[in-house]
């Protein structure tokens, strides 16, 4: 009779036990497919913002929170096993669930940078103010100071003093500076290129020292390609940009037009006419700021040549563009000219002989 006893009160143990399972795991497997749908939801509402940060945030927490509620379950379930053995639980569980919850964490934000980066390279994606260079180096500062922080916390769970680990880690940096300074100088010359940007990718750009001058293709943490004229690339250490002035021409507001004019001497006479024209001229077209200094003025007493400066800044900066307007600027300045009766200098002397030099000459052409 005892037996039986017995046996009754651990089938009801055992029912008892196996509820309580079956309720977290359907408990569980309800909140799986409730957050899932949530999540997707939110997802759908976002992705119709401007922002690239909402939309990737819930697209990215998705799997991670779904594997966080099924680790959670087990961890219930293992232990209402160990109670129903009347097994003690290992004092090590406890931190195993902070290392497992830190892993969920740190998987999640990368996840999340990882789906921000790729949001701003898709062809569809919403325009936004930021560069490509200047996002790259956004998402890996943040990549590796979360790497950081999520070693640290775990070193600290593990029961491993950090205080120590981060003097010998000092000592150790110290050790690496002075072994790799150059590489280092590359790393801050990085820094300060995605800080100060003084050109961006598809920048015409001339380091004026040196006399390299391309395009510039990739800026990275050590060295920035630029790709010359002749389609060669030449990879610049970061570091030069400290010490070497930077042309940006893809920056300018304008372009100069800055020619000499040398028109004969017997055409004095109609100097004034020729700068008064050719200033409405400039004053009227329509591709000249009138807001700049653009003059055409009578400059100097040439050689040969009365010299007439004329200058000029068109608001067309492409190459292409600014040759078009500066050859149709030259050839109405040479109609004007020509208009009033005058004409372009060329280099000509004039020799004066006197009497006996003459007379040699005469003599000589016998």
């Amino acid at each position: 009779m005892q037996s039986g006893w017995l046996i009754a009160m651990y089938s009801s143990d055992l029912s008892l036990f196996t509820i309580k399972v079956l309720s977290v795991s359907a408990g569980c497997l309800m909140l799986i497919l409730f957050a899932n749908r949530m999540l997707i939801k939110l997802s759908q509402h976002f992705e119709r913002s401007p922002s690239h940060w909402d939309d990737t945030l819930f697209s990215a927490l998705r799997p991670i929170l779904m594997l966080g509620i099924l680790l959670m379950g087990l961890s219930v379930v293992a232990h209402l096993s160990l109670t129903h053995l009347g097994i003690e639980e290992n004092p090590q569980l406890a931190p195993a669930r902070k290392v497992i919850l830190v892993l969920l964490l740190y998987a999640f934000l990368v996840r999340y940078l990882h789906k921000v980066r790729r949001s701003f390279y898709r062809p569809d994606s919403k325009n936004t103010r930021i560069d490509k260079a200047s996002l790259e180096f956004i998402l890996k500062l943040l990549q590796i100071g979360l790497t950081l922080a999520m070693t640290l916390t775990l070193l600290q769970n593990l029961g491993i003093s950090i205080s120590g680990l981060l003097t010998f880690g000092g000592v150790g940096a110290l050790a690496v500076g002075l072994a790799a300074r150059d590489m280092l100088a590359n790393l801050f010359g990085g820094l300060t290129l995605y800080i100060d940007r003084p050109f961006s990718i598809g920048d015409k750009v001339g380091l004026i020292d040196k006399k390299i001058e391309g395009f510039v293709e990739y800026i990275g943490w050590r060295q920035t390609r630029i790709r010359g004229y002749d389609r060669t690339p030449v990879y610049v250490p970061n570091a030069l940009f400290a010490s070497t002035a930077v042309l940006n021409p893809s920056r300018m507001t304008h372009r100069r037009i800055s020619v000499v004019v040398g028109l004969r001497y017997q055409d004095f006479k109609h100097i004034t006419d020729i700068t008064e024209e050719i200033d409405r001229y400039l004053d009227t077209h329509p591709a000249i700021d009138p807001m700049r200094d653009n003059i055409a003025r009578f400059s100097d007493f040439g050689s040969s040549s009365l010299d007439i400066l004329v200058r000029c800044y068109p608001v067309i900066t492409d190459w292409k563009g600014y040759m078009t307007v500066r050859h149709e600027i030259l050839i109405k300045i040479g109609e004007i000219i020509h208009k009033h009766g005058a004409d372009f200098a060329f280099p000509t002397r004039t020799l004066e002989f006197s009497g006996n030099d003459e007379a040699l000459l005469k003599e000589g052409s016998r």
